[in-house]
């Protein structure tokens, strides 16, 4: 039982390639069409998000297509749970086919919309215990230092935000793996059982992830700059909308494949049952 970053990622890596195709196929279906829907049904959403416009503009259009923004966020939150706690059970211990892998998904779902629906409220109150305090020493310290100190602990209290949030997801990663493998269906001891697991290893998972982060954040840039150019080329009709999906659609996809390989890396090392997972690597 323990945790180490170079194995988790070898070994997520290791179970996506031997697992590609089929999980390619859920990813497909579950990630990548849903973006792809998103920019091809709601194009004047993305177009506005391109337009310098006018505050009170913007926020005319944001309240007429709020009804069908929250409709398609909540379908796509949901393709996103299935998608998954199909892939973490298909590269789980048992080896399950597509279809099972899938039923395991199907089955699971209402435990996984209570553990994200208590996790939404994990967030809201750590975030709010935590603006409120940093935001009244950020004042407080402003009204003495004056206001370009204001300022700059003002960027200071986002970046702290922003950690915080980072070592709660932390605390409560395991929490797909513990439903999917782990058989829990109390969306409460699912949670306190992901907190426990990471509970020695907490400081260790904060910077992997860390790590993670950042490499997406620049590999993002970078793609995100070609296909932008790209994009432009094609002007700002249906064909430039669709292939802004297909680019994020196949983002979406390959981080969510090797994302899933790393929770099972990291559930199998953590809770002690990784002998299954080693025959992938003899």
């Amino acid at each position: 039982m323990g945790f180490d970053m170079n194995r988790t990622w070898s070994q997520a890596i290791a179970l996506v390639q031997a697992n590609f195709q089929l999980l390619a196929i859920i990813a497909g279906v579950f990630l990548l069409l849903p973006n792809v829907l998103f920019y091809v049904v709601l194009p004047d959403f993305t177009a506005m998000l391109g337009m310098s416009q006018d505050p009170e503009v913007m926020s005319a259009m944001l309240g007429d297509m709020a009804g069908r923004l929250i409709a398609f966020g909540l379908v796509a939150m949901l393709c996103q749970l299935i998608g998954y706690m199909a892939m973490v059970a298909l590269m789980g211990d048992s080896r399950p086919t597509v279809g099972e892998a899938l039923r395991n998904a199907f089955s699971n779902l209402p435990t996984m919309i209570g553990v994200t629906i208590l996790l939404i409220l994990v967030y809201i109150a750590v975030g709010l215990v935590l603006s409120l305090a940093t935001g009244l020493l950020a004042a407080a310290l402003g009204a003495l230092l004056g206001e370009a100190a204001a300022l700059l602990l003002s960027f200071l209290v986002l970046f702290v935000l922003l950690f915080a949030m980072l070592y709660v997801a932390a605390r409560f990663t395991l929490t797909v793996p513990s439903v999917v493998l782990g058989g829990m269906r109390n969306p409460v001891a699912v949670l306190g059982n992901s907190y426990k697991l990471t509970s020695p290893f907490a400081k260790r998972i904060f910077l992997f992830y860390l790590l993670l982060i950042v490499c997406y954040l620049v590999l993002s840039i970078i793609i995100g700059a070609v296909m932008g150019l790209l994009a432009a080329m094609l002007g700002s009709g249906p064909g430039s909308a669709l292939f802004i999906g297909l680019v994020n659609g196949v983002m979406a996809a390959a981080v969510a494949m090797i994302f899933s390989g790393i929770l099972v890396s990291m559930y199998e090392q953590i809770a002690g049952h990784g002998e299954e997972i080693r025959e992938t690597f003899e």
